[in-house]
């Protein structure tokens, strides 16, 4: 069953008061029957009772225990033994103080699994009743006295039927009669099963105990089976026998019957009995200061003869049915052990009861959740941005730095480009002479600030166009978005000829108002909006293009198109083809032509500007979070220590860490939703607002539901994380590292 071999254990190992508390012990013990291990204050037996039962670990040394060998601490293995196969009975009880007794014996059912409630109740309600506590079964623990808590942590260890059962000094705080009643349950238990009780009481370990180990010092002195006596000397503090006692005075009046009994001398009292109204009233002067009324309430018995010493069998009689505990019929279903609105409630109370100080933290951590909305939007929005933020034309374009001027470099260079393309590109002047403008009529016109980038048709597919349609005529033009969004544009006149998103200009007329007169110039009808985010403007063909700059046109195919712009006076001119823009690079420097990509800087700019923004926004955020999050883990360590006691009993009877970790984590959730998330709903709230109004223009910032949920998982995750860590320090140590620690 248990066998323990050369365990070796220290308390302040690399302290100068260094104790060795276990010292090279080694035992094997037997499948049933009651061992005792025996030895006054601080000779180890305590400890070794805590290792035996997985309340803490040795510095060495091997332990074999229902087929489990533990040569290193395993909190888990230790954990699901206390829960199914070892009942454990503490010293100083360790009820959960807050609930009913019924309650606590029923929490180790539940442990293990057994949710029947009607099999609950007759297991506990039977177990109660052997320990004489069936009628306290609806108090509170709290409200017990030390010997009835004790009794009740009996039941609690009992009710589980464990295999083996752990006591130590069960019967420390019982009266001599409930001593000898709770002894004869253990003793009969230990028929069956394996009982290790800890005492310092040498009689009681004589009279029950079928094997007695002595400690001392750390080391066991004496191992030996006990030859039982034949009685039992305990008297029974709750039996008055009367026989034993001196009676001095005897009256007989009027029906009532008065005698006195002492067992030594007492000083002089003065008694006064009252019979009056059915009530009987006594009034007792003396300098005693103990009173006792016995009635049929109290639990003291009155005999009318000597006390005589009990056999052994006498004693041992019990009416205990270990039967009634069997569960190995029953259906088991392992959840938690501490259910989520058990969880919930503990920390409701604890919210309810902030002080001044307390609701000062939610603010913070409110201020806190807004800011981690803000970084998230922010850093979500700079890393939204494309190219487009940064360029003025086609990302694709590509630059070429003219060194040609005789006619037939410039063919050559046509002709290196068409063999490279395979006749997939144009070529396209820097700059053009224009000047957009929306025209309203009667000579009328609205400018646009921003000068666009003049593109064609064929640079864009189907799904480019976001909102109308491609251009089929020369004089229809398709514009991007971002030539009309207001940091383009002139908002107030916008607004005013009804222009208040792009959605909104389609249908509206277009011309190039750097040439005069205006009623001379061709009118352009827009038809479509692409996604671009740069200014831009795309022509039905090149004949298009050349109608708006040049008002008419003087070309009349693309090659005489590229041969012009190749043959003007710029330094620098832009080839755009769909194919990889790169490659073509790559192949004309083959060739020795100067080239580069037009966004190069830009691209550049974007990743500077993205890194830039990054370390900005951390930095600033940063230091304010960390402190929201730091004193955030303060708070949830105040309630942890708070919680200390339920947190040990809990370890105690075997509740696994996950669990525990979990019935916290609902408190940090609790706290973050009334704090932090409030704060990310109202921050994300305010931006998704202004994203919609025409104040877009003033923040570069945009909230939509992918930055509410990252700031959603950042708000809860760092704040479980940091709220759930006092309790996960706490649990690396034994349970009964907890209990000494806090001087439980």
């Amino acid at each position: 069953m248990i066998t323990i071999k050369n365990l070796d254990k220290h308390f302040n190992k690399h302290k100068s008061n260094r104790i060795h508390v276990i010292n090279d012990i080694s035992i094997d013990f037997p499948e049933k029957g009651l061992v005792v291990l025996l030895g006054p204050s601080g000779s180890g037996k305590t400890t070794l009772l805590n290792v035996i039962g997985g309340l803490d670990k040795v510095d060495k040394g091997e332990i074999d225990i229902l087929n489990h060998k533990i040569s290193k601490y395993r909190a888990r293995v230790w954990d699901k033994l206390r829960t199914e196969e070892i009942g454990y009975i503490f010293q100083n009880y360790y009820l959960m103080n807050q609930i009913s007794v019924f309650d606590n014996v029923a929490f180790v059912l539940k442990m293990m699994g057994i949710h029947d409630e009607e099999e609950i109740k007759t297991r506990v309600e039977y177990i109660l009743k052997q320990v004489g506590m069936f009628r306290f079964r609806k108090k509170k623990a709290s409200q017990l006295s030390g010997g009835q808590q004790q009794r009740v942590a009996i039941a609690r260890a009992l009710v589980k039927n464990p295999k083996i059962i752990i006591a130590d000094e069960p019967t420390g705080n019982l009266d001599s009669k409930n001593t000898l009643e709770i002894m004869n349950i253990i003793k009969s238990i230990s028929i069956n099963k394996l009982v290790v009780l800890v005492t310092h009481e040498k009689e009681l370990a004589e009279f029950y105990g079928d094997r007695i180990i002595e400690l001392k010092d750390g080391k066991v002195i004496d191992d030996r089976l006990n030859d039982h006596a034949l009685s039992h000397n305990y008297g029974q503090e709750s039996v008055i026998y009367l026989k034993d006692l001196n009676q001095t005075t005897k009256l007989n009046n009027n029906g009532v019957n008065i005698e006195v009994y002492k067992d030594d001398e007492y000083p002089d009292m003065d008694v006064k009995l009252i019979l009056k109204n059915g009530t009987i009233y006594i009034k007792v002067d003396s300098k005693l200061q103990k009173l006792r009324l016995i009635d049929q309430n109290s639990n003291v018995e009155i005999k009318n003869e000597h006390y005589k010493k009990k056999t052994r069998n006498e004693l041992l009689e019990t009416s205990f049915d270990e039967s009634i505990l069997d569960h190995s019929k029953l259906e088991r279903k392992r959840g938690l052990s501490i259910s989520f609105m058990t969880s919930f409630w503990i920390a409701f109370r604890r919210f309810l009861s902030f002080g001044r100080k307390g609701k000062l933290m939610l603010t913070i951590f409110l201020i806190s959740g807004a800011l981690i909305t803000i970084s998230v939007i922010n850093i979500y929005s700079i890393y939204q941005r494309t190219i487009d933020n940064y360029i003025s034309r086609d990302q694709n374009y590509i630059v070429v730095y003219k060194n040609a001027t005789t006619t037939t470099d410039i063919n050559k260079l046509i002709e290196d480009v068409d063999d490279i393309t395979n006749g997939d590109y144009i070529f396209k002047a820097v700059n053009y002479p224009f000047a957009a403008s929306i025209y309203l009529g009667a000579n009328k016109t609205l400018s646009i600030e921003t000068k666009p980038s003049l593109e064609f048709i064929e640079q864009l597919s189907d799904s480019d166009v976001i909102h109308g349609n491609k251009p089929t005529k020369k004089l229809q033009i398709v514009v991007s978005r971002g030539l009309i969004e207001q940091k383009n544009i002139q908002v107030d006149n916008f607004q005013q000829i009804g222009i208040w998103s792009y959605h909104d200009i389609i249908g509206e007329k277009m011309i190039n108002s750097y040439f005069a007169p205006i009623e001379d110039l061709n009118i352009f009808e827009v038809v479509g909006v692409t996604y671009h985010t740069y200014p831009a403007i795309y022509f039905y063909n090149y004949e298009g293009l050349l109608t708006f700059v040049e008002s008419v046109p003087s070309i009349n195919n693309i090659d005489e198109y590229n041969l012009s712009t190749l043959n003007n006076n710029n330094h620098e001119v832009l080839l755009y083809t769909k194919l990889d823009p790169n490659h073509v690079i790559e192949q004309l420097r083959i060739k020795n032509y100067d080239v580069d990509l037009s966004s190069r800087e830009a691209y550049k700019q974007l990743e500077n500007e993205k890194n830039k923004s990054f370390v900005t926004t951390i930095t600033s955020v940063g230091i304010f979070v960390a402190g929201a999050l730091l004193s955030f883990y303060f708070v949830m360590r105040s309630s942890m220590i708070s919680r200390i006691y339920e947190v040990a009993v809990y370890r105690a009877l075997g509740v696994r860490k996950i669990d525990l970790i979990a019935s916290f984590s609902v408190e940090v959730l609790l706290l973050t939703t009334v704090s932090s998330f409030v704060g990310l709903v109202v921050t994300h709230f305010i931006f998704d607002l202004l994203t919609s109004t025409p104040l877009s223009g003033l923040v570069d910032m945009k909230a939509d539901y992918i930055t509410f949920m990252i700031s959603l998982v950042l708000v809860y995750g760092s704040n479980l994380i940091i709220g759930t860590l006092p309790m996960s320090m706490l649990l690396r140590k034994t349970p009964a590292q907890i209990i000494s620690t806090y001087d439980m």
